[in-house]
């Protein structure tokens, strides 16, 4: 069985659940901007606690920067590794030490940001300093899948952010930011690795439509059944 490995959001993970029975899963990483990824880990924050397993995993890791690291160890048992990069919508946090780490509802949660006096202003998308970083975070991580060569192994889901749900109601504004605006800068980051000769499968307009009863919550980046299944079509087109 061939398996792929998901780095980003329930964009990709939940199209996962079409294939999950004939497509493996190597690996799995969520709530890691790049830019915290391809930074050098934090040494100035403690662990996080959390009563889920899953999101103290996925807050650890954005403290560990463990992205490039679990994906050379899964290289072998890797046949396709698929991201996307709607965790960006967050913004990172600028740490003392100069690493960074993901505004995350779960790190925030952990409370482990406390442990720093006066911590500087979050990097948000769209700023002059996100889009900075996340450039070198872009032409780091491309460097290092060619030297694993694993690059053409690679593909970018670019989703745009829904404008209506699939009841016809419109989304405004996410966070006080207009949603065309937000899905505008996702677009130009994943843009950034298409530079890189990184592939990127781009889905149509008319099928993201937002899912009104979503299970994680009505939102712009919550798509309905007819995204999944475009998602889950590139999984196996592109093995």
């Amino acid at each position: 069985m061939k398996k792929i490995f998901l780095y980003g959001g329930c964009v990709i993970r939940d199209a996962y659940e079409l294939v999950r029975e004939d497509i493996g899963l190597s690996g799995y990483i969520a709530r890691q901007s790049l830019i915290s990824a391809m930074y050098p880990p934090t040494t100035v924050l403690p662990s996080a606690e959390l009563p889920s397993a899953f999101q103290a995993r996925m807050a650890n890791g954005d403290i560990q920067s463990n992205l490039y690291p679990t994906m050379r160890r899964k290289r072998d048992e890797t046949d396709l590794y698929v991201m996307d990069f709607h965790v960006e919508r967050l913004g990172v946090q600028k740490l003392p030490d100069g690493s960074f780490v993901t505004r995350s509802s779960e790190l925030m949660k952990s409370k482990v940001l406390e442990s720093i006096p006066n911590l500087g202003p979050v990097v948000r998308i769209g700023s002059k300093n996100h889009t900075i970083a996340f450039r070198n975070s872009v032409n780091k991580l491309a460097r290092r899948l060619e030297m694993l060569e694993i690059k053409d192994k690679v593909l970018i889901i670019n989703a745009p952010w829904a404008e209506v749900d699939d009841k016809g109601e419109p989304f405004g504004a996410y966070r006080g930011k207009p949603v065309c605006e937000l899905s505008g800068h996702i677009e130009a980051l994943t843009q950034m690795f298409a530079d890189n000769g990184v592939k990127v499968a781009t889905m149509p307009k008319e099928v993201a439509v937002a899912d009104a009863e979503h299970k994680w919550m009505r939102a712009p980046f919550h798509y309905g059944a007819p995204a999944m299944q475009w998602v889950a079509a590139q999984f196996r087109d592109n093995l």
